[in-house]
């Protein structure tokens, strides 16, 4: 034979075979392909609710969480891609799968030690949140982000269906990823702990693992039951997630409570908690009506501004201190409280007396949404509006610190009504500059209250503005030595803002917020 006709005889590089080292089943690739897209989205979703006891729920802690998955999945393609081409074995992705399986597992176990190590000895949340990413995303990551070009290389038999079968794949991996963050934000989290949620996602990837491979039983079944009974244990509460208080977990956050003496008074506290870098509520146990932070009494400013106020509007509840010490002590007073979270709701009933009363009506929606929708309307009017919305320094809503939102708040207010505001920055600072900017443009006297430190502008704290209405500044003598306390917190130096307005499409607070 000539060899021009062994030429021929050869196939074309359009219809080439590829032959796997071993073959695998369509479906059982297919299965793979979809559970391994799924657990990605939820092991990422579950993540931020695993790092937010100890980091938050700031966007800086999902752009770490976000960016370092996304690069361990790019390494995890790079490196897929490399050893499938030397070794395609329906066997070795199984153990790929399986790895990924047991550092599901192990973070659920070592997540809660290890942040606890972290947020002691690491004080920068910048830092502090891309380490912890890191150490606990990073790994399994990079072994879930292997499987994709695995089962693509399993998959195709010759180039002439490549695109196809490329197309397919990643069309199930894609449809994976877009349930497992359905399922993982509307489901998961609202029905089960963070931990839970990673013992689930390891059972998952052992029996994916295992229907990949049924050899590997022996390793893999022992993986997968004990992540079950670990979830099982987890979901009955023998494995809390935290040693300290009690953790609640919501649709939206984390929340943690505890009790602790205050040496200077020896009375006991508690404190509910949504991000570690602040105390979102505080309480006297021996007399819950009784505001303990300083920040929270410059609310009743708004009654020396405008002592006939018999509506109120609070956008933030909290522990629902605020509205607790307004029934106690201004029983005459109604009160529209807006929350987001029905969770921190059940949380303050169970543990911080809030009780229901004929003139207290609670909204559990976006403080913003409840805002725009009310001022569009123009049926509700307010005598004074509270807001504290801030988690922390670090925790700030964006869209309720700018122009368009205080001018919807401006419009739900009687003319001679009063917004009072939490800000926690210092007062020389930008992000109290482009706040305090944002309310001036629709309040004709915007007053400064720092809380805690009267006279300084450099310090970082809770600093109150109380915004009017009305043209002139009321004159009006204190009514009692506690509002005269107040009063005489009163920033008289002159102000003038160095940053414009925040606005919807441009509200740097995460930039502005940054301890240097």
């Amino acid at each position: 034979m000539s060899q021009k006709n062994k030429t021929e005889k050869k196939p074309s590089v359009a219809g080439a075979e590829i032959t796997p080292l071993r073959r695998a089943s369509g479906r059982s690739l297919a299965v793979a392909s979809f559970s391994c897209g799924t657990c990605v989205m939820v092991l990422e979703m579950a993540g931020s609710r695993v790092v937010a006891p100890y980091m938050g729920t700031s966007l800086v802690v999902w752009t770490s969480l976000i960016g370092i998955v996304m690069a361990s999945l790019t390494l995890g393609y790079w490196a897929g891609g490399r050893v499938s081409d030397r070794r395609p074995d329906p066997g070795l992705l199984a153990k790929i799968i399986g790895g990924a399986a047991f550092f599901s597992l192990l973070v659920g176990i070592a997540a809660n030690p290890l942040l606890g190590l972290l947020s002691r000895n690491v004080r920068n949340v910048y830092v502090g949140s891309v380490i912890a990413s890191i150490c606990l995303f990073a790994v399994p990551s990079v072994l879930l982000g292997m499987v994709s070009p695995f089962i693509v290389r399993l998959a195709m038999h010759n180039l002439g269906s490549a695109g196809s079968t490329v197309g397919k794949f990643s069309a199930l991996s894609s449809a994976g990823s877009i349930l497992g963050t359905f399922l993982g934000g509307f489901v998961l989290i609202s029905f089960l702990s963070s931990q839970a949620i990673l013992f689930l996602v390891a059972v998952v990837l052992g029996l994916t693992a295992l229907q990949l491979h049924a050899a590997a039983k022996k390793i893999l079944l022992p993986l997968v039951v004990l992540a079950a009974g670990l979830g099982i244990l987890s979901e009955a509460g023998a494995m809390p997630m935290t040693p300290d208080g009690i953790n609640i977990e919501t649709p939206y956050n984390t929340i943690r409570i505890m009790d602790t003496n205050v040496w200077l008074t020896n009375r006991e506290v508690r404190i509910l908690q949504t991000d570690p870098m602040g105390a979102q509520s505080l309480m006297y146990l021996d007399a819950p009506d009784e505001l303990y932070s300083d920040y929270t009494k410059f609310y009743d400013l708004a009654f020396h501004y405008k002592p006939d106020a018999k509506r109120v509007l609070m956008l933030g509840g909290g522990g629902y201190c605020v509205p607790r010490h307004l029934g106690a002590t201004r029983p005459d007073v109604a009160i529209d409280v807006v929350e987001l979270d029905p969770g921190i709701t059940k949380a303050a009933r169970d543990y911080f007396h809030l009780a229901d009363r004929p003139d207290q009506r609670i909204f559990h929606e976006d403080a913003r949404m409840f805002v725009n929708r009310e001022s569009a309307r123009g049926e509700l009017k307010y005598d004074a509006v509270f807001e504290d919305v801030f988690g922390s320094a670090y925790s700030i809503p964006f869209h309720l610190t700018t122009t368009e939102c205080m001018g919807a708040i401006r419009s739900l207010l009687a003319d001679d009504g009063v917004l009072v505001i939490n800000i926690i920055s210092e007062i020389h600072g930008e992000l109290f500059a482009g706040i305090y900017s944002s309310i001036a443009a629709h309040f004709p006297n915007v007053m400064i209250y720092p809380a805690t430190y009267p006279n300084s502008a450099a310090v970082r704290q809770n600093v109150m503005i109380v915004a009017l209405c009305s043209e002139t500044i009321p004159e009006r003598a204190p009514e009692s030595d506690y509002m005269a306390s107040l009063l005489a917190h009163r920033w008289t130096a002159p102000y003038e803002p160095r940053i414009a307005a925040f606005t919807d499409a441009f509200a740097p607070v995460e930039k502005y917020s940054l301890i240097r």
